[in-house]
Parts: structure tokens; sequence; C-alpha cells
């Protein structure tokens, strides 16, 4: 059975599929709810029913006060529905709504995507589960190894499961060692999240997605998130990397093309390798403007747009360059620099 959910005050409902719970629902539908363990331990997931049918369908430790139930409280993460609901819960609109956590997290899949890109996905405990925004990133510390940042490229709605995209360079040869030995099961720490390059949901605009490399995590995350909303928006996401291999999720993001209405993908690889780039940038650039200015040759007036850029901050200056010809506001271009790839600093001398 389905029920709809609605957000009281809110223009926002979502969908529960009995019997899974009010919590699972929401995050899987995009709803960035406040809980904390998902369990039924920490209480953080308390919200207020207004109208409807619930069933608890897990035993839960936290116990509700007696005048709190009278007012109609219950735990997210072990009600479903019965029927269609009304509820009143607390939703993370910004970064400031989610507080820094730190997680032992087992690594679930490594996988290589491309020469120098790999896939790596960290399971959380069921008791603890990190909360975060789409398109915002987080600190991985592997013992014996170090640490470093690098952008979530699942959306919130994947629950327990995070996805990252590492490129290991020659020059890395640390994180190289890592991915090459990390097996099923073994222990990282994460911490964070980390970033304001979050999706601004009360918009309702026409969104371009601009990704460079692996920024193209952060930009999954965003366009993930994006489309759980199921909100009709004419969505152009366009991928630049050094090397047809270097974008190395074309299909998904053709299965996206096939998917959704209003969706439009453009792959551009470049002529050139990253080293190339690096021992001299200024024709690489002139190309990166060439084939941006060729892919936006289509719009006319981009005032009703937001544009999200996930790339070095020289390709950002560029897209913003070609985007402002067109009229977008300044306030509606938001950038995020590419996460753990240090090769990228010599991009600056563009």
């Amino acid at each position: 059975m389905e029920y709809k959910v609605k957000l009281h005050n809110q223009a926002r409902s979502f969908i529960v599929q009995a019997p899974e719970t009010l919590l699972a629902a929401a995050i899987r539908a995009g709803m960035a709810l406040n809980y904390g363990c998902s369990s039924g331990t920490c209480g953080l997931c308390k919200v207020r029913l207004l109208k409807g049918d619930i069933k608890e369908i897990h035993p839960h430790e936290f116990v509700i006060p007696e005048a709190e139930k009278l007012q109609g409280n219950i735990l997210a993460c072990v009600c479903s529905a019965r029927s269609d609901l009304e509820i009143d819960a607390l939703l993370a609109h910004h970064v400031a709504d989610i507080p820094q956590q730190s997680l032992t997290v087992k690594v679930r899949k490594v996988e290589q995507l491309a020469g120098q890109v790999y896939r790596l996905i960290l399971q959380t405990p069921r008791t603890r589960r990190l909360r975060f925004l789409a398109g915002q990133y987080a600190k991985i510390s592997c013992r014996d190894v170090g640490a470093g940042t690098f952008s979530m490229a699942s959306c919130p709605c994947e629950d327990r499961l995070i996805e990252f995209h590492v490129r290991v360079s020659q020059q890395d040869a640390v994180w190289r060692r890592a991915v090459e030995k990390m097996r099923l099961g073994d222990e990282l720490t994460l911490t964070g999240p980390y970033g304001d390059f979050v999706y601004d949901e009360q918009a309702g605009r026409a969104v371009i997605l601009f990704a460079f490399d692996t920024g193209f995590a952060a930009i999954k995350s965003l366009l993930e998130h994006i489309t759980a909303q199921e909100q009709e928006l004419h969505i152009h996401l366009i991928w630049m990397a050094c090397g047809q291999e270097n974008l190395y999720m074309r299909n998904l993001c053709r299965a996206w093309m096939d998917a959704f209405d209003h969706f439009n993908f453009s792959a551009i690889a470049l002529d050139t390798s990253i080293q190339q780039m690096m021992d001299n940038s200024r024709p690489g650039c002139a190309a990166i403007e060439e084939h941006l200015t060729g892919v936006m040759a289509g719009y006319t007036d981009l005032g009703g747009h937001d544009v999200y850029v996930s790339a070095p901050a020289p390709a950002s200056r560029l897209f913003e360059k070609v985007c402002r010809r067109k009229n977008l506001l300044s306030a509606r271009f938001f950038t995020e620099p590419v996460r753990g790839n240090e090769e990228y600093e010599w991009y600056c001398r563009c």
C-alpha cells in the first residue's frame, strides 16, 4: 500500500510504501528530516502527527514522554503509515542545520572507473548514519595513510551508502596504494559534512550543471537529489574531461536522459591530457572556452536559470564568463572546486 505524507505548512509531500518507515520514505524522497541513529535510540527523528493513522513496526529504546505523546509526537524511524498523513517536522534547508559528525565506516566497494579514477562506496553503521545535503563533501581518514577531502557522489536518499570518486595520480602514491589495497569490510573514519554547494530547493528554476573531470561527483549528488524531488524542471548536464576515458559514467548520464523529461546531456572530451595542461595551460583554457561557448550557443537568456559548477577555478570563471553574456544573474551561479585532486593546482595559471 502507498500513502501520502504531507508536511504541515509546507508545499511538500512524500509517499510511504508500507511497511517502510516514515523516515526511510522521507530520505528516499530527498527530504532532509532530522535524524540520528534511525533505529529508535536517539529520538532525533521525532515528528508530530497531525492527521492520519500510523503503526509502530520496529521496537525502540527511546521513550517519548507521555505529555508529548498526547501532543501527537512519534518517532519517524519506527512508524509506518496506515493512511494518508499530515505531520509537523523540521527539515534541514541550510548547511548550518546539520551538525558535523564523525563515524567509523566500512568499505563496501572499490571499483576502477577509469585509468586513475576509482569509485569508493562506504557504508555507515545501522545505528548511526551520516546526515548531509547533496553537493557537500567529507574527509576520509585511512589508518597508516592519512586523510583526504572528497565530494560525496551520492545523494542523501541513498541512506547508509555513500559514494566517492577518487582520482589517484602517480604523484599521489599514498592514496593510490590505499585504493588498490582496500578490501571489503576495511574500516575508515568519515568526518563531515562540509561545504555550502547545495541545491536551492525553493528556487524552482531551470538548472544547468557543469562538471569538470571528477567534479562530476558533486554534480551527480546534486542531480540525484534534484530528480528525487520529482519537480518538472529543465535540466542540462555538461560534463567535460581530458579524453573520452575520463567521462567515466557516460552511460549513467545517457540513462538519465532516457529516464527524465526535459533532461539534456552534453559530453565534452578535450583532445589533451591533464599532463599537457600542466605543461602548457593557456591553449587548454582557450579550448575549454571554445567548447563551452559552443555547447551554450542555443541559449539566449539565462535570467531564469540556476547554474551549478564543480570545476577548477579557471574553468569555473570561463563558464561564468560565457553565462554572463547571456544575462545570468551573478547570485544564481554556484561553484565548488574539484575535491581530492591536487594536480589541479597547476590549473590556476590560466
